[in-house]
């Protein structure tokens, strides 16, 4: 008996690779599924990151805008709050504007301001904006108003020459001196006139006061006087002195031309000798000079434009000396909060209204201040 074996018909065979060919497009199917959904998940994930980016670079360009929105209040009076556009170096930007509100603080006009800030990622995807209030007010907060400020007693041998506020009083009321102390007496050499005068040096001929005759001129016993002068000046209190030492642009044991070259806010430590001739400020560009426990010396021809402060940082506190030569003089005001050495000093103080208003307005002499709780991200 033959058994024939029939070519081309096997069912199992064929049932078999029927079975395996459909799990084969399956798991392709599957793979395929996989592949797809894994790739969009990706896809959304770097989306995702890609948008948690931009919100972070507009957020940060936005804070930067703030930023420099209030550099721009301070350094530029002029600037009257439109918009301005700042591209960073990542290609960030942001577009700054303010609102400015004028008020009067001290009798004199100054300004708050809304600044907003809007940041934009480098592809413009995000945005992102903040805003804050901001006040912007001067260093120095009042103009000294008189040539000679004592919170000190004026001691009787004390040579001093003073050129008057011809209005301090009033319209036509000269004053030379201001404090609360009383002044019954003054040097023999010691004399007070009127800015004129001062300048084509008769103060020995024409005063309003000398050691017989106390004119109007000295406001002494006043009671207006402040009880802190120097938190009158600027709101500091004296004993945080160490504030106003933080707000200085330089602190110096020196007064030599290199030291303070171009300096407007000069923190003196040590003795502050100028040199025959030398001048410190302008009457463009006046500075603050605090003398802490610090002695000065101006020789001929010598001058200073701008305000000096001499306190003390000790207790009791130290007289040093301020002595000027009979052709060195100060254009501006002299401020006492504490004792000098009277045998060894002399003044010649000449009262320089624009140069006080100067220091006091000048943008380099603009501080910036944030109202608390003003900030907003909405």
């Amino acid at each position: 008996m033959h058994n024939k074996y029939v070519y081309g018909h096997h069912p199992k065979r064929v049932s078999k690779g029927a079975m395996m060919l459909v799990t084969v497009s399956l798991l392709l199917v599957i793979a395929s599924l996989v592949t797809v959904h894994t790739g969009r998940v990706k896809s959304l994930e770097h989306k995702i990151l890609l948008n948690s980016q931009n919100q972070a670079l507009s957020s940060a360009a936005a804070q930067g805008g703030l930023a420099h929105g209030m550099s721009l209040m301070q350094s530029d009076v002029t600037w009257q709050g439109d918009e301005h556009s700042i591209t960073f170096s990542n290609n960030a930007r942001a577009i700054v504007s303010a609102q400015f509100n004028p008020f009067q603080r001290n009798g004199l006009n100054t300004h708050w301001a809304s600044i907003k800030s809007a940041g934009l990622s480098a592809d413009g995807q995000s945005q992102h904006q903040v805003s804050e209030q901001v006040l912007r007010y001067p260093f120095l907060h009042i103009i000294p108003p008189v040539p000679l400020i004592s919170a000190v007693d004026i001691p009787t041998d004390l040579h001093f020459v003073l050129g008057a506020n011809p209005n301090a009083g009033g319209n036509g009321v000269p004053v030379s001196i201001w404090t609360d102390k009383t002044l019954s007496a003054i040097d023999v050499n010691s004399r007070t006139c009127a800015l004129q005068i001062f300048d084509e040096n008769r103060c020995a001929f024409d005063m309003y006061s000398n050691n017989v005759n106390l004119g109007i001129d000295t406001l002494q016993e006043h009671e207006g006087f402040p009880t802190d002068a120097l938190e009158y000046l600027f709101n500091i209190p004296a004993p945080d002195w160490h504030i106003l030492k933080s707000e200085v642009s330089l602190i110096a044991t020196n007064c030599e031309p290199l030291t303070i070259v171009d300096t407007r806010i000069i923190w003196v430590q040590g003795e502050c000798r100028l040199e025959i001739g030398q001048q410190i400020g302008s009457i463009d560009t006046p500075v603050m000079l605090i003398l802490a426990d610090s002695a000065l010396l101006m020789p001929g021809d010598s001058q200073i434009f701008g305000l000096v402060i001499y306190l003390s940082t000790q207790s009791p506190p130290t007289e040093q000396r301020i002595a000027m030569a009979a052709s060195a003089q100060l254009n501006g005001a002299l401020v006492l909060l504490a004792p000098v050495d009277a045998a060894l000093s002399q003044l010649a103080v000449r009262y320089h209204y624009e140069v006080l208003t100067q220091l006091h307005q000048d943008a380099d002499m603009q501080r910036i201040g944030k109202v608390s709780g003003s900030w907003r991200d909405f």
